[in-house]
Parts: structure tokens; sequence; C-alpha cells
């Protein structure tokens, strides 16, 4: 990584902010600020180790896939009668989150659409969410995804309880 004197510069007092605003972290900040006054290239990567690594677009667009899937099963679901709703669990239509551990990617990704953005509100059970599975997710969901396209009309069509049956059963 290069950086400028003058993006130094600016790092320099950004520290120098933070020190005061968050006095309990005030050792690093100055260290991080000796990193860039002296300009020791070797340790820029020291300023940025908590940064995530950029999520791929393949990523991004799976999950808004399968939230956007969800939505679907669950306004189909409310569509239908009641007699069809007493013949389906609606647990089946509850977003189960990703690994935060095996998927962590897929895991923060959807934190941000869920818990930061606010969106997807239909995946929330009881005004709360768990977006950790604690079990890998991502090869069901692609199994869902592709029966829901199979099955599906358009983004926003409503589906029979047959087609949503298809779409979340596990085989």
């Amino acid at each position: 990584m290069e950086l400028t004197k003058k993006e130094r510069l600016f790092l320099y007092n950004q520290y120098e902010i933070l020190k005061h605003l968050n006095p309990e972290e005030k050792e690093d900040y100055e260290k991080n600020q000796e990193i860039v006054y002296n300009g020791f290239k070797h340790n820029y990567n020291n300023l940025i180790e908590h940064f995530g690594e950029e999520t791929p677009e393949e990523v991004s667009e799976f999950v808004y896939d399968v939230l956007q899937m969800y939505r679907c099963i669950n306004d189909s679901y409310y569509s239908l009668c009641d007699e069809e709703k007493e013949e389906y669990n609606k647990l089946n239509t509850t977003f189960e989150g990703f690994d935060g551990n095996e998927e962590p990617q897929y895991y923060w990704y959807a934190c941000f659409l869920l818990q930061k953005l606010k969106i997807y509100e239909e995946s929330y059970k009881d005004g709360k969410i768990d977006t950790n599975s604690h079990w890998n997710k991502i090869d069901r969901y692609t199994g869902m995804i592709s029966r829901w396209k199979e099955v599906r009309t358009g983004k926003y069509d409503k589906l029979s309880l047959e087609n949503i049956r298809y779409i979340v059963s596990r085989y």
C-alpha cells in the first residue's frame, strides 16, 4: 500500500481526533500516528488489519436472491386461504441465516442488509432476527433458489401452497 504525504497527514490528524473521542484507545492511535508520521510502509497494513475483505458481487447477489425468495414465500403464504395455511407449517418460511464461521461473507452481508439497512423486515420473527444459522446454508439456499426460479413467473408473483412446499422441500 502506498500513501502520499497528504494522505499520511490526513490519517495522522484523524488519529489525533480519535484519541480524544476514544481515550481508552489512545495508545493504539498513537502507534498508528507514528506509523503514518514516519512513513513505515511495512506497517501500513497494521492500519487496516480490522478491515474485512471485499465482498464479491456474486455473494451480494446470492444474499439478495435468498432474501427476495423468502419475501416471495412469505407474501405468498399470507395470500393462501385459511385451510391452506393450516396445512402448512409457517416455520418453514423463516429465513434461517448463514453460518457466521463457515459462510462469513454471506453472513455479514445479510447482517448489513437486515440490521443496518433494515430491509426485508418480513425475515424478522417477533421483531428479532438471528442471522447466524450455526450451520452451512449455501447449498440448501442454492437448491431452494433453483426450485423457486423453476416455478415462478415473475419476481413478485404469488406462489401456490404446492409451489411453496416444493421450494422449501429438502430433497
